[in-house]
């Protein structure tokens, strides 16, 4: 099952990199705010300022000419260094990006935004170690920033770093604890190298910031099959069907984990439904049949498995389900025919159990003859 509910971007707010700074230069000089008219505006500041609201309309050429203007008259500007960056990285211009970041960084040192940018240009050039490196200074810089750690821990999680990943993460997570996004991306890593009871931990912490969230619901549902915690498996996944009752694949789960509690009649009945929903699904045909032969009516389970090999003819799993039923009405010559059927139809998951089983079917006959022969003698 997989489920990926949340992915991380390299640069959380990527404009704020952009929009929220236009108004200071590399020597931290005061810049006048362009919405005041009373007061005398540089040809330089003109320059930035036009840049920046043609940025703020994504029209990057215009932008850029501004801050190339800009750049012309001071060379030491360092937000237009910065804005640059953002746009050659928009156009896919990686090196050209990174040489701009790499200056705006040279020229504010301290400016955490900066190393933030150059680390997005770096992560996007398949840079990863290097990216890590400017996302460490971004969140010194930055220390209560989670996006900062957020994207430190997409740099780790790039070079396979899952212990670093994970740390980065839950820090992203203790600083804005109700950002769901930040809570569901640490689930989802937790949850995809199976380290589930971790992850069962955060989907909590998710499920209590958005308990009628579908995905997350069901999740949980199954994280605790996966640590075999059943009845909250099962309590999750009813709250999800309850959701998305039309949900197949849903009631499919919920009957495995009827299953494992030994509640048949509710395995049967949402094995049934998620039939019902799903009648394209050949695998949901055998699963019910298998659960009817379990629950002794062998009857239901061969109809049930004809009308799989309707749909398909060369189903090794209903075959052998088949041949089970036969077996358990004490037909064992018809059970050899169907499990040798199944045998011929050359699927690797059901072979070896199809020869053991028409094995066995013969010892059956065996012992059934003898018993028969030993009735005879003893009734003269």
């Amino acid at each position: 099952m997989a489920v990926r509910i949340a992915t991380v971007s390299f640069l959380v707010a990527a404009l704020a990199l952009v929009i929220g700074c236009v108004s200071q230069q590399a020597s931290d000089t005061p810049r006048p705010s362009p919405d005041r008219d009373d007061v005398e505006v540089s040809e330089v500041d003109k320059h930035y300022y036009l840049g920046a609201e043609y940025l703020r309309n994504d029209m990057f050429g215009e932008a850029t000419r501004e801050f190339l203007a800009v750049l012309e008259i001071d060379p030491n500007y360092q937000k237009a260094y910065t804005n640059l960056g953002f746009i050659y990285l928009q156009q896919g211009r990686l090196t050209e990006s990174i040489k701009a970041y790499y200056k705006a960084v040279e020229l504010s040192p301290n400016d955490a935004e900066g190393h933030a940018g150059l680390a997005w240009s770096l992560m996007a050039d398949g840079q990863f170690k290097e990216a890590t490196e400017e996302y460490r200074i971004a969140t010194k810089l930055a220390p209560k920033d989670p996006d900062n750690f957020l994207n430190l821990g997409a740099a780790f999680d790039k070079q396979g770093l899952l212990p670093e990943s994970i740390e980065a993460y839950r820090k992203a997570v203790e600083l804005a604890p109700d950002n769901l996004s930040n809570v569901l991306t640490l689930g989802n890593l937790l949850y995809e190298n199976e380290l589930f009871v971790d992850a069962i931990s955060v989907y909590t912490q998710a499920v209590t910031l958005a308990p009628d969230d579908f995905n997350v619901v069901k999740t949980l549902g199954w994280l605790y099959l996966k640590v075999e915690d059943y009845e909250s498996s099962i309590g999750f996944y009813e709250k999800a069907a309850a959701m998305k009752p039309e949900d197949g694949q849903l009631r499919y789960w919920l009957a495995a984990s009827y299953d494992k509690i030994g509640n048949a009649s509710k395995s049967i009945e949402h094995m049934e439904k998620a039939l019902e929903l799903n009648p394209d699904n050949p695998d949901f045909y055998w699963l019910l049949a298998d659960q009817y032969v379990r629950a002794k009516r062998y009857s239901d389970a061969i109809s049930v498995v004809r009308r799989e090999l309707e749909i398909r003819p060369n189903s090794a799993a209903a075959y052998c389900i088949w041949g089970k039923a036969l077996e358990k009405q004490g037909d064992y010559e018809g059970a050899i025919i169907k499990f040798q059927k199944g045998v011929d139809c050359n699927d690797p998951a059901w072979h070896d159990y199809g020869i053991k089983e028409i094995e066995r079917q013969k010892k059956l006959i065996e012992r059934r003859d003898l018993i028969k022969e030993q009735e005879e003698l003893d009734a003269e």
